[in-house]
């Protein structure tokens, strides 16, 4: 048996703790923050009611759907161009602690009688160069001919993509600070699934991801 002695042992201690603790410190700094900071109603209501040529109003929404919901704060609006052309914007604001993304599009139109015809991801390039990508749906009303386009995508202080491993990648970019701003949901509805609906989706889209980057830099 080999005795070790007692200056041995104390300093193969010592070296013990110092490597915890510089593994702590590592690991501290590989994790996302869970503190969030939350911007006040106020200032997600001052999200302009004209973008281009889109005038909005505002849509009531009953405090239950919200609480189903589980978002902090929403902004719910209707933009229009004409009475035939117009768009429904959701944006719901999310405080998760851990890397968590709320129920998407597919499943709570699924369960209000819409089946979803098609799903893709295109590309979209914002005016500063950020370019990220938003997922459109196509869907159709399970009874009668109704149709309708949806886009949605993540928004986090500026970037935004919709595949959820792209998103997890925007939250790594927060690791080791102190705080993250929260993880926003936007969500585009608007009336039949031709390509003019597309292209007015995407071309609100920009505006309000624009509006929205320039906004949350103070949050």
């Amino acid at each position: 048996m080999v005795n070790i002695s007692l200056p041995v042992r104390v300093g193969v201690a010592i070296g013990s703790l110092i490597l915890v603790g510089l593994g702590a410190r590592w690991a501290a700094s590989q994790a996302v923050p869970s503190e969030v900071r939350l911007p006040n109603r106020d200032q997600l209501l001052g999200f302009p009611y004209q973008l281009g040529p889109w005038k909005g109003e505002d849509e009531v929404v009953d405090e239950k759907v919200l609480q189903v919901v589980g978002a902090e704060l929403t902004l719910n609006r209707t933009y229009r161009q004409s009475a035939e052309r117009f768009v429904g914007l959701h944006a719901a604001v999310f405080t998760y602690t851990d890397f968590s993304l709320p129920h998407p599009p597919e499943l709570c139109y699924g369960g209000t009688g819409w089946r979803v015809r098609r799903t893709r991801d295109v590309p979209l390039n914002l005016s500063d160069g950020t370019t990220g990508t938003i997922r459109i749906l196509t869907l159709e009303k399970e009874t009668g001919q109704q149709t309708a386009t949806v886009l949605y995508c993540y928004q986090l202080a500026g970037p935004f993509a919709a595949d959820r491993d792209a998103v997890r990648r925007l939250f790594w970019r927060y690791r080791g600070q102190k705080s993250r701003p929260p993880l926003v949901k936007v969500m585009f509805h608007l009336p039949g699934s031709d390509s003019t609906a597309e292209d007015d989706g995407l071309d609100f889209a920009r505006r309000t991801l624009e509006k929205l980057a320039e906004m949350e830099k103070t949050w």
